[in-house]
This record gives C-alpha cells, sequence and structure tokens, in this order.
C-alpha cells in the first residue's frame, strides 16, 4: 500500500523541491504513525502538559486573588470606582502581556525552536511570579503580572512541540486527555490552594502564599528541561542538511526510549531545495487558508472568552448569593474532566468540527441557565456551572487540537500563537465584565454574553472549510508546497 501510494504521489510532484519535501516528511510520518503511543511520550506529554498546568493556575490566581486584595491588602480607603478600575487593571495587563508573548513566542518559536521559546517563557512566568510575592503597592503588582502574563504567551510553545511530536491515530484521544487533564488539575490545584490560603492561613500572609503555590508548578518544570527534545518536524522546516542530521537524531533517539525498530539503519533525510519559501504571517490569509484563518480567530476570541469569563465570575457570582464561591470554583474546575473525556472520545468519532458544535450547544444552554438565579436553587445553578464549563473545557481541546493540524509546519505555532493573542484580547474584555463589580445584576449580565458568545462560535464552526480527522498534521504542508509550484 505505502509503495503503491509513493508511485501515485510521485507521478503528480514534478519539481526537485516538492520530491525531497515529500521523502523527507514521508519518512517522518511513517516513523510517527508506527511508533504509535510508549513511554517516551508520556514523559514527554507531562514535560509540556505541565506548561498547561501553569497557565490555568496563573489565569485562575486572577479570579481569587483581585476581590481577596483589592480594598483590604491595597486601597483600602478607595473609592468604588478606583477599586474596580484597579481590579480590571490587574487581570488586564496579565491578558494584555499574554497578547504579545503569543504573537512575539509564535514567531520566535517558528525561527528559533520550540524548545527555546517554551524555556524563556517557563522562566518568565517562575521568576517574576515569585517576584510579585514582595510587591510593596498595587501598581508594582501590576507590573509584575504584566511579564508574567508575557511569559504564558509562550506556552503554545509545548502543545505545538507536542503535537509534532505525536503520530495522527494517537494525536486526537492522547492529547487531549494528557494535556487536558493536566489543564484541569491545574484548575482544581487553584482552586484548593486558594480555599486553603485564604480561609486558613493568617491574614498578612494568605496572597502571598497563594501566589508562592501558584509558581511551583513553573518552576517544578524548569527542572525539567535538560531532558527536553527538539521537534524533529521543526529542524526539518529549516532547510539546511546540519538541522535535518538533527532531525534524524531525535528520530533515533525516540526510538530508543520506546525500544523500537522502526527507523532503518543509516537513515538520511535531505534539506529542502533552496528555492523553498519562508512562511510568513502572510501565508495564514493565502487562498487555502484565509477562510480558516479568519473563523478560527473568531472562535479563538470567543470560545476562550467564554470560558475565562465562566471562570472569573463564577466565584464572585456565588459570593454575591452568599454561598461558599470556593466549594462552587472547586467542584466546576473538577467538572472539566468529563467535558475532556467527552471531547477525547469524540474528536475521532465524530471529528474535530462536529465535536464542536455538540460542544458549544451543550455551553450554551448550560451557560444560558446558569444566569436564572432567582429561579434556580444553590444545587441547579452548581449544576449549570458544571456543565457550562465542563463543554467549554471540551471544545478548548477540540480547537487546540484542530489549529496546529489545519496549517503548514512553517507557520503552525504562528497561527496557534495568533488563535492564543486574539483570545487574551478577549481576556481582557471579561476581565471588565467579571471585574467591575461585584453585584449579581452584573456577574448576570456577563453570564448571558458569554451564553450568546457560545451560540454563535457553534453557527461560525459551520463554515469551516476543512476536517482533519484522520490527516496526517503534514498533508498541509504539501498543499502549501503544491501552491508554490503553481
Amino acid at each position: 500500500w505505502y509503495v503503491f501510494s509513493i508511485c501515485v504521489v510521485f507521478l503528480f510532484l514534478s519539481s526537485k523541491t516538492s520530491l525531497h519535501y515529500f521523502f523527507a516528511c514521508l519518512h517522518i510520518i511513517l516513523f510517527f504513525f508506527n511508533l504509535g503511543w510508549g513511554p517516551f511520550h508520556w514523559k514527554f506529554t507531562l514535560q509540556c502538559g505541565l506548561s498547561w498546568a501553569c497557565d490555568v493556575i496563573e489565569i485562575m490566581l486572577l479570579s481569587f486573588l483581585i476581590p481577596n486584595i483589592i480594598g483590604t491588602v491595597f486601597l483600602e480607603d478607595a473609592s468604588t470606582a478606583k477599586k474596580d478600575t484597579y481590579g480590571f487593571l490587574l487581570g488586564a495587563v496579565t491578558f494584555g502581556g499574554i497578547l504579545l508573548g503569543s504573537l512575539a513566542f509564535g514567531w520566535f518559536s517558528d525561527r528559533f525552536g520550540r524548545r527555546v521559546g517554551y524555556l524563556f517563557s517557563t522562566l518568565l512566568i517562575a521568576i517574576f511570579g515569585l517576584l510579585c510575592t514582595v510587591s510593596p503597592n498595587i501598581e508594582t503588582l501590576i507590573a509584575l503580572r504584566s511579564v508574567v502574563g508575557f511569559g504564558l504567551g509562550g506556552v503554545t510553545c509545548s502543545f505545538t512541540l507536542l503535537s509534532e511530536v505525536v503520530g495522527e491515530k494517537s494525536r486526537g484521544k492522547k492529547i487531549i486527555l494528557s494535556m487536558g487533564g493536566l489543564w484541569t488539575s491545574g484548575a482544581i490545584f487553584s482552586a484548593a490552594i486558594a480555599w486553603v490560603c485564604f480561609t486558613q492561613v493568617p491574614l498578612n500572609w494568605q496572597w502571598r502564599t497563594f501566589i508562592i503555590l501558584s509558581a511551583v508548578p513553573s518552576v517544578v518544570l524548569l527542572g525539567l528541561f535538560p531532558f527536553l527534545i527538539e521537534s524533529p518536524r521543526y529542524h526539518l522546516s529549516r532547510n539546511t542538511q546540519a538541522m535535518a542530521d538533527k532531525a534524524v537524531e531525535t528520530l533515533y533517539k525516540i526510538q530508543d526510549i520506546n525500544k523500537l525498530s522502526t527507523l532503518p539503519e543509516n537513515l538520511k533525510l535531505h534539506k529542502l531545495d533552496d528555492g523553498a519559501s519562508r512562511k510568513e504571517w502572510k501565508k495564514l490569509f493565502d487562498k487555502n487558508f484565509c477562510l480558516t484563518t479568519i473563523i478560527l480567530t473568531c472562535l479563538w476570541f470567543l470560545n476562550m472568552g467564554a470560558y475565562y469569563g465562566i471562570c472569573f465570575v463564577t466565584p464572585l457570582y456565588f459570593k454575591g448569593l452568599h454561598d461558599n464561591e470556593y466549594l462552587a470554583a472547586f467542584i466546576s474546575a473538577c467538572s472539566e474532566v468529563p467535558g475532556i473525556l467527552a471531547s477525547s472520545w469524540l474528536v475521532d468519532r465524530l471529528g474535530r468540527k462536529k465535536t464542536l458544535i455538540l460542544m458549544y450547544i451543550i455551553c450554551g444552554i448550560a451557560t444560558a441557565l446558569l444566569s436564572l438565579d432567582s429561579y434556580l436553587p444553590f444545587a441547579g445553578l452548581v449544576t449549570a456551572a458544571v456543565i457550562s464549563r465542563g463543554s467549554a473545557m471540551g471544545a478548548i481541546m477540540s480547537l487546540y487540537l484542530y489549529t496546529p493540524e489545519v496549517y503548514p509546519t512553517e507557520i503552525r505555532n504562528v497561527a496557534l500563537g495568533m488563535g492564543s493573542a486574539v483570545s487574551r484580547v478577549a481576556g481582557i474584555i471579561t476581565s471588565y465584565l467579571s471585574f467591575r463589580s461585584g453585584s449579581i445584576t452584573n456577574a448576570t449580565t456577563a453570564i448571558i454574553i458569554y451564553a450568546v458568545a457560545v451560540v454563535v462560535s457553534g453557527i461560525l464552526t459551520i463554515f469551516l472549510p476543512y476536517e482533519t480527522k484522520d490527516r496526517a498534521i503534514d498533508a498541509f504542508d504539501r498543499l502549501d508546497q503544491e501552491q508554490e509550484q503553481e
């Protein structure tokens, strides 16, 4: 079957560049296909997935930190308007930093490597996250959180790195379960330490202890970097023979760890022809990807905005109802697990697009029910929050999986960085909607807005032109190569 496929494709590939690229990619595609999922992948998933735990911990930190320091630790005698402004700024600069970081690290990792970009982003998160504990005033804390946000913008490097090392038959279920599980573990960890720190720790040390514990996963992650590999697909995309040789070395290393004999001895991958052009931002908007880019940009904005909004508003919402906001946040964080399990099963059966649509429908209904505080009891509202957040998380996992699959290697992380960047713009807006006031009326209005955003996301998903289920992650590299030859 493989020989037949090669002969058929050979007839349609006329240029030297395309042939070099095709056969180089073929070796990697077949290798990862036969590799499956082994010991290397479990370790590698932990190395990459911890960044997601760090990401959600630093984001969830805002929903607990802002209500507990504004007006108590800082700005005790300030007016309500001033408190609301600084509460919004603390969230907004974090997302503004992530916005800039997503753009910067997307460009950086496509030129200098996913591993290097991932390392620098983690360093910023860990160092400046810990420095936040010595902030003498709210202005210093805001400045430091903006740098943490910039570091969080590089988290997409880890997802691209993992997706480029996993074969297509394992990419859907395994990536969603592993990465999503670590993300949700981070959310549960954040809710748990917030519950402990703001109820059991002495008042003067509550917020500092919370920030220190939130930075611990980033510090642990730094210790794993000496053992982290670079993506072989990235090496091959650099168009130099030295990088192609590094790709081969990495492939043999993975094979040895998994105790397999998939690769032939003395494997040699050739660099691409010097005429192969570098991919730039404009590639996101060429005739093959323009519609996809526009729709995905909207989905990242609406989906992530709704998710962040639900996470932010839940503690404030239940606090306004005089219920246990930590318990509600903890339960809703745990609810992400069934959402991840459901999406991981559905993406390989229904496909990426249909899974997204289904998750958006469920999330829209549940989020709308969450706004009915006058009609539902506490148990009913918590149930709605559980379903809303779980389905929103399932949609995010599917979106994270789909985005790097639908673009060529050279712009894959730029595309994911762009999606992450626009989602942070949504985060700035949700910071205002969620933290502008603690009143139930404003919280209810914000929840309705999030429900509408999710419904619109479901409608837009229908018009995505490509389904990536069962397609090799390099399929769109060949589509891009064919367009260049035209």
